[in-house]
């Protein structure tokens, strides 16, 4: 999962190297930045990183998402799973040449995203269940390890990444992690006043802007 980041980032220290980073990462992608930062340790090369609306722990979300539930049925789980789907079939001759062995139609007709791991992201991945690739994929795992500064920033009524999976004590026990909870922000969707203006990107740039000065 985190392959793709490392790479870029062996890369960027290549061409760039002595170039002060700071990662930042948004849902998913907030918990691979974490899960890398993690994995990386010491030889983390970001001298700060910003994680919000982190899942954390994808196991369990996952199975809160697959509860039968009325915004899981018609709306976030629902909509995120029948994009999976459209990007299957969207590139099916291709996946199913490299992959022979998926199941295609049990691949369209998943209803939740576990299911639709279990068809396709398990045997793509060479897992045994959609649970052991979740677990394998979740960043709560690697927070003991991580060796910058972090800042994560979560809302407690995000309906995708509920509260429930926010990992307090660990990030306590971390003292490289700071944590702020919001009571609203939803799934990054943070704004402030009539206007609706993004509340946002000014509270990433001053921490950013604090670390590049610290």
């Amino acid at each position: 999962m985190t392959d793709d980041l490392r790479e870029f980032m062996n890369y960027l220290i290549k061409v760039k190297p002595g170039t002060p980073t700071i990662g930042v990462g948004f849902s998913l992608g907030a918990n691979i930045l974490t899960k890398y930062m993690g994995e990386e340790g010491n030889k983390c090369p970001f001298i700060a990183a910003i994680s919000v609306c982190n899942p954390f722990d994808i196991n369990a979300t996952m199975n809160l998402m697959s509860k039968p539930s009325f915004k899981n049925r018609f709306m976030y789980a629902a909509g995120l799973t029948k994009k999976l789907i459209k990007g299957f079939v969207k590139n099916k001759p291709v996946i199913m040449a490299a992959q022979p062995d998926l199941d295609a139609e049990k691949i369209v007709k998943a209803r939740t995203m576990n299911e639709f791991n279990q068809a396709y992201a398990v045997k793509v991945f060479g897992y045994d269940s959609a649970e052991q690739l979740n677990i394998s994929g979740s960043s709560v795992h690697y927070l003991k390890d991580i060796k910058v500064p972090t800042l994560f920033i979560n809302a407690l009524n995000d309906p995708i990444c509920d509260k429930s999976t926010i990992p307090y004590e660990e990030i306590a026990n971390n003292p490289y992690l700071l944590l702020a909870c919001t009571k609203y922000g939803g799934h990054l969707a943070y704004f402030e006043g009539l206007g609706l203006k993004p509340w946002l990107p000014k509270q990433l740039a001053q921490f950013a802007q604090a670390m590049i000065e610290w």
